[in-house]
Order: structure tokens, then sequence, then C-alpha cells
């Protein structure tokens, strides 16, 4: 009796490892991972970019059944320089589709990829821009997760250890979107933004439940929440307001709104116990300056940023620099800025 019982636990055995093995062989059939590849460089192209793979895609069924990338380089079309590189990459696939169902993805995962500020400008430079016509709602049919990423600019390193994940973007459902990196200084930031985009009634697209959460090292932050509209170009209508927190832990109170949607005016007030702000900016004209400053083609002499209005601060630290008593004005009907006092920071600060 044991001779049969062991033999019928073998064949029983064997029997379960056969059908394992040919249930695998048939999902790897059915994934077919050139697919997803197709449709990942299709959408590429039609964003004015290049995507490529240092070695074939090839299914993966554990945890979760997907197809695995190597070597995943974007370019921006006629660069040479990668907007992205990445070590590797997995499209996360629901189980219907190695069942024989669509190619739907689930999620799409990056390892340690490395993102080009510098390339990615370039690549939202390149898109089309219809002036006049309302834009189309973006759609991120999948979640997107990135681990261990990096932000550089000209080979500059500025953020690191970047994790982040996002759920769907599609209309009407509310969209998430967590992130923490750590700046060049070694600084921990962390960023949490949700809201619930629709298409307005005129086919504008409009953020409803905007929440933005945003903090910096220990003490520093800000929460800020409201709506937001974008009819397309600088046709940005903001209406935000919360509060902030500085490293010493003064808090202010903040608001954000727009004064012109048509030409990207926005209205910034902060108010607390140590200082004040009133200023309105260009966003056109304050993105054009900062291009000038950081840009590869910079030249000339450092010029003051488009602002209009006025700041009065007790103190501003600025790391090693320490500026009390600041009062500047701004705008052809303001006072000139008066004169500021610099102070080193007191001994035993580390500064």
């Amino acid at each position: 009796m044991n001779r049969r019982l062991r033999i019928t636990l073998i064949a029983a055995a064997a029997t379960v490892l056969v059908a394992l093995a040919a249930a695998l062989v048939l999902a790897y059939v059915m994934l077919r991972p050139e697919r997803f590849t197709r449709t990942l460089r299709a959408s590429a192209r039609g964003a004015g970019l290049e995507l490529t793979l240092t070695a074939p895609a090839h299914p993966t069924l554990w945890p979760r059944p997907g197809v695995r990338l190597q070597g995943l380089q974007l370019f921006v079309r006629g660069q040479s320089n990668p907007l992205l590189v990445a070590d590797s990459g997995r499209i996360v696939v629901p189980w219907r589709t190695v069942l024989g169902g669509d190619a739907a993805i689930t999620t799409l995962e990056l390892d340690a990829p490395r993102l080009d500020l510098g390339q990615l400008q370039r690549a939202l430079a390149n898109l089309p821009v219809a002036s006049g016509k309302p834009p189309d709602l973006p759609r991120i049919d999948t979640g997107i997760t990135i681990r261990h990423g990096a932000l550089v600019r000209d080979n500059k390193l500025l953020l690191q250890g970047i994790d982040l994940h996002t759920g769907a973007l599609t209309p009407a459902r509310l969209f998430t979107l967590d992130a923490q990196a750590q700046y060049a200084t070694g600084t921990q930031g962390l960023l949490k933004l949700q809201f619930t985009p629709r298409t307005g009634a005129d086919g504008e697209i409009v953020l409803d439940q905007l929440r933005l959460d945003m903090r910096s090292g220990k003490q520093a932050g800000a929460h800020l929440q409201g709506r937001a509209t974008w009819s397309g170009g600088a046709r940005l209508q903001l209406d935000l307001a919360g509060h902030m927190q500085a490293q010493a832990g003064t808090q202010y109170s903040i608001s954000v709104q727009t004064d012109a949607p048509a030409t990207g005016t926005m209205h910034l007030k902060i108010d607390g116990a140590s200082g004040h702000a009133d200023l309105h900016l260009s966003l056109p004209q304050l993105s054009a300056w900062w291009q000038g400053i950081v840009g590869p083609y910079r030249s000339g002499a450092l010029t003051p940023p488009p602002v209009d209005g006025s700041v009065d601060a007790d103190e501003l630290d600025l790391g090693g620099l320490r500026i009390k008593g600041l009062k500047l004005r701004s705008g052809k009907q303001d006072a000139p800025a008066s004169a500021s006092s610099a102070a080193p920071p007191p001994k035993g600060s580390g500064k």
C-alpha cells in the first residue's frame, strides 16, 4: 500500500507540474510582449519622442503578470542625448490580458530612471500649440510607479532618490500623486497632489477638489487647496488658499489667484506675524526670465525677475545668508526698493 501510495502521489505531482508548465507556456505566448512595446512606441511618437530598448521585452508572471523592459531610453526627436534613461521597467497587466483579452496596462513601473530637465523642456517646446483651441484632457489609463529616480540638468544633479506613484488620470475620477525625493543638498522633500479632472462647458480643463501638500526638510512646507481651470496656452485660472511654514516654524497664510487668465498674470499674497508679500507675476515672463538664468544660452548681466508688488520681511533666511529688515517695492507706481541689512548667522547655528 505504501508503494502504491507513493506512486500515486508522484504521478499526481507530475501531473500538476506538467499542467503548471503548460499554463506558463500558454501565458507567455498569450502575453505577446511585442504588443505592448508597439503601443509604447506609438504613444511616444505621438508626443514627438522615440523609445528604444537595449534588449527585447520578455513576459513575467510573478508576482503579477507583465512585460519586462531592459535598457529603456526615451529621446526627443532629433536629439542625441536621451530625455529619460531607465535600467529596467515593467508593464503590469490584468489577468484578463493573459487569458486572451485586449492589451490593457494596469501600471507602468520604472527602476532607477534618470530624467534630463533640459531635454524635457525641449520636448515640451516641440509640442504643437493650437491657438484659441481648448486643450484635450490628457489621460493616464494606468498608474505610474518610479523607484530610485534622479532629475538632472546638463549632468548636474537636482534631485535624487525619487519615489513616485500615481493613479489613473481619467475624467470625473480622483487623481492622486505621491512623491518624495532628496535635494542635492541632502534635504528631503515630499509632495502630495490630488484633484478631480473634467471638461468644462467651453472645452476647458477643470481641476476640482485640488489639493497640494509640499514639505521640505523637517519644518518647512505648504498646504493649498481650491480649483484650477486651463483653457490652453497661458490661459490659466487659479483660486487657491492655504498656509505655509518656514524652516524656523513661522506660520503664514497664502493665497494664489489669477488676475488676468488670458495673460497668465497671477496674484500671490502671503501674510504672517514676521512678514508680508503682495506680488503680481506674469507666468510667461517669469518662465522666460528663469530660462535666461539657468538655461544653457544665458548671457549678460543678471536682471530682476518680472514681478510687481511689495515684500516686507523682518528676517529672510537664505541658508548661509540672513537678511534683516527687508523691504522691496517693484512696479511703476511703487516706491523704489529700500536698503536692507544683511547679518551673518548667529554663532552655533552651523551656517
